[in-house]
Formats: C-alpha cells, structure tokens, sequence
C-alpha cells in the first residue's frame, strides 16, 4: 500500500491543492470498477466514484465533488498528464520482474559482450559481438540484437524485436515486440534492361533518449549516414521510416505512417493515422498532418494540414464545402433533367 502523502510529496510540482484526509491506497483503477483503496483519475464530476481512495481530478472536477466525497482529492492542472506521471511511478508494468535469471541459460551472448548492472536478457535472445549495454537494459524473449550495439540505461527490447548492426539506441529508450530497427533501406539501381541492382546501406539508425518505438513498426539504416530518431520522439505501431529520414524532438508518428527516405521531419511534429510523406521533403516544426494527409511537397508552417495534396487545414475545409455544394447543384440538375427532359 502506498499512501496519499507520499504521491503529494513526490509530484508536489504537479499538485495545485488537495481535499480531506489523507489515505493509503493499493493501486490504480478505472473510475466505473475501482474498490475503495484504489487510485482513480476523474475527467468529468459524472464519472467520480463513491468507492475510491484517492481521487486526482481538475479544479472545477473537484469543487462539484467535494462536499459528498471521502476520498482524498489531488487537484492538478492536467488530469491526463498526471495519470501519464504517477501511473509510471506507482502502477506501471514491471518489466524487471521476469520469471527466470538476469541471463536465460537458452540466450546466445557473444564473449565481448558488455553489460551493465542489472541487465536482464530473456529465453532464446541472441546478442552480438561487441554489444554495450549500459545499466538496467531489458531484452525480452525471442530478440535479435546484431554486432556493435550500443543501448542506453533503462531501455527495454520487447520480444521478437530484431536490431541491425552498429544501431544506437539512447537511454529510456522503449521499442515494442516485432519492431525492426536498421533494416537495410529500399535502394536498387536499374540497368538498361530494367533488371535491379541493391544499393548496400552500411548507415545507421540513430534513436534518442526516451524514444518509443511501436510493434511491427519498421526503422531502415542510412545508406552512409544515420537515420536520426531524436529524443522523445513517439512512434505508434506499423509506421515506416525509411533510409536517411530525420525526425525532430517530441514528434508523434501515429499507426500506418510512411516517410520515405531523406525526409527532414522537424520537432513537435504531429502525424495521424496513415500519414504519407514523399521523399527528400522538409516538414517545419509544429506541423499537424490530418485526414490521413498526403505530403508531396514541403510543409513550410506549422499548423494544421489535411487532406492529399497537403493543404493548410482552412483552405482543406474551404475544399469540402466546395465539393458539397458541387455534389447539391448536380442532384439539383437531375431533377430539372426529369422535369424537363431535352427532346
């Protein structure tokens, strides 16, 4: 059990003011089947529970529950950033407790090998000559990790994940099982007769502290430089990012988005579902690609753009409303057509 006072304590930069007494509480819960020691995070006053310890909510949230309340209440600002911080710290998976020793009898690790303390490598895992990891680097089961590796501290490899050589991979760095990071890129060169020939990619894949990276999504190595993943960069799952592609800072590439090779995707970049973004392109910082947007041109300005070709998402709007009318007019047509039909 953990109690109400140590949570203020620990996320006192978060906690606005709190209400009522102080209570111990086992974990976190959904706020429609939590129990009375659970922790809950509360939206919306219809949704607070009866039965519930501690209460982290908004300050309007707050005021409407109060008075009939016996939880304790935390008041922040931001109820979904707060449920991201304390669930991590109090109710988070615990990749660490696995079922077997820190090293699987069935792992494969070559001699030069390198690992830090507290490395934990699971059942039938295979890790190359001259791998580092440093200090409490996860690798589950199943993961193939080629030579020259290097892992930062507290990163974890899910199953099945597959890591080409020479690949780098920050600190706090999570990728999901079945993800493939430095995949050779696409590159052929066809000849006069139209038969195709690979370009080696002998690059890298580059990823940044506390990047994610989603299951079955695919990373492919530069042809002689990196393809750059910089920090704090979100990638959802089935995303491809192809050879010497760059993203910046904090972007969030969500399921099914393809960028092809050379692209610069700058910082806070926001992709929705099934984004496709042409090759040697540049997207500004701050940019907000919607309706599964198709990009063949630069993106010049932050904001929102939807709709393929890109456009800014008024002019997109603008667009719509066209079509709607044009769609009208031309029912209105048919029906003066049947009206008065031309002899």
């Amino acid at each position: 059990m953990t109690t109400s006072k140590e949570l203020v304590s620990k996320f006192n930069d978060i906690v606005l003011t709190t209400y009522g007494p102080h209570q111990a509480f086992k974990q976190t819960a959904c706020p429609m089947s939590c129990g009375a020691d659970d922790l809950v995070f509360v939206f919306e006053s219809s949704t607070a529970p009866h039965a519930a310890a501690v209460i982290v909510t908004c300050l309007q949230v707050a005021e409407q529950i109060k008075d009939w309340s016996n939880a304790f209440i935390v008041v922040v600002s931001d109820v979904r950033l707060a449920q991201a911080k304390i669930k991590q710290h109090f109710d988070d998976y615990k990749t660490h407790d696995l079922e077997w020793d820190a090293v699987h009898p069935s792992a494969v690790l070559h001699h030069t090998v390198k690992l830090g303390e507290g490395c934990r490598v699971g059942p039938n895992a295979v890790v190359g000559a001259n791998c580092v990891f440093s200090e409490n680097v996860t690798v589950r089961a199943g993961a193939i990790i080629e030579h020259g590796v290097v892992i930062g501290a507290d990163s974890i490899i899910n199953a099945n994940v597959n890591i080409g050589y020479g690949s780098q991979l920050g600190q706090r760095v999570v990728v999901q099982a079945g993800a493939t990071i430095g995949s050779e890129g696409y590159g052929f060169a066809a000849d006069k007769q139209n038969h195709y020939h690979r370009v080696p990619h002998t690059g890298r894949v580059v990823l940044g502290n506390d990047v994610q990276v989603g299951a079955n999504s695919c990373i492919d190595r530069g042809t002689y430089g990196d393809t750059s993943i910089a920090a704090g960069v979100k990638i959802d799952n089935l995303v491809h990012i192809a050879h010497n592609v760059e993203v910046g800072e904090d972007t969030m590439l969500t399921a099914q988005t393809v960028i092809a090779g050379s692209t610069k995707i700058g910082k806070r970049v926001i992709a929705s579902g099934q984004t496709g973004v042409l090759d040697h392109l540049t997207i500004a910082d701050d940019a907000i690609l919607v309706h599964r947007c198709g990009v063949s041109d630069n993106i010049t300005s932050g904001g929102m753009w939807a709709g393929s070709p890109a456009k800014p998402f008024k002019e997109f709007v603008r667009g719509l409303a066209l079509h709607k009318k044009v769609a009208k007019l031309e029912l209105q047509i048919k029906q003066l057509s049947k009206q008065f039909p031309v002899k």
